[in-house]
């Protein structure tokens, strides 16, 4: 079991929900490394930042936000990804998870849903 926190960088293009999601992290123990609008620069900070895990939210639908996690995965095979998607569209889940997510949620997930999942992924 790991004894430092766990490390994290977040990809959300909404403003409310990126700062949600910062917020809940942060105040359940979890290190904040970066907190994302723009997925493009998500490799960039990743491989500068070292996180442990990326909370990498797709937008509807979009290939290259799908494109992106394939990247992450190759180049940081040991850092953990996990995809929130709308689930409005069918198959949106499976495409994450063809496209290297190791997990993924709905964006509709409670915040103990995410908090749990974040928390289990990492050890």
């Amino acid at each position: 079991m790991k004894s430092e926190p766990i490390s994290i960088i977040i990809v959300e293009s909404q403003p409310i929900t990126r700062a949600a999601l910062g917020n809940v992290c942060s105040a359940e123990g979890i290190n904040v490394l970066a907190n994302l609008a723009e997925s493009q620069r998500a490799l960039q900070v990743a491989s500068a930042l070292d996180p442990d895990m990326i909370l990498f939210s797709v937008n509807t639908p979009n290939l290259d936000d799908l494109k992106r996690i394939t990247v992450l995965r190759t180049e940081l095979p040991n850092t953990r990804i996990l995809a929130l998607v709308t689930g409005e569209f069918k198959g949106q889940e499976n495409a994450a998870l063809d496209h290297g997510a190791h997990r993924v949620l709905t964006k509709t997930a409670h915040r103990t849903e995410i908090l749990n999942t974040i928390r289990a992924m990492a050890h």
